[in-house]
């Protein structure tokens, strides 16, 4: 949820180039969709779904089992 205060907004408003991250679990994500498993840019690598329980990291490529239940992010 989008944090209100116009006080800090006014003389520090978010920046144009940062990412919004909408929140899903795993089971929610279609094959071949995007996801991390952070919603801080530049903490975590970009992972693609590839089956039901697998998903591949994009920078390492290695396969990983996900739980259905596991909170992860795309951007939005």
């Amino acid at each position: 949820m989008a944090d209100n205060n116009q006080a800090n907004d006014r003389y520090n408003p978010p920046s144009t180039t940062s990412a919004d991250f909408e929140r899903y679990t795993f089971e929610e994500l279609e094959i071949d969709e995007l996801f991390w498993q952070t919603n801080q840019p530049g903490d975590s690598y970009s992972w693609r779904k590839i089956n039901k329980t697998q998903a591949m990291n994009l920078r390492k490529r290695s396969t990983h089992n996900f739980s259905n239940k596991t909170v992860v992010y795309q951007k939005v």
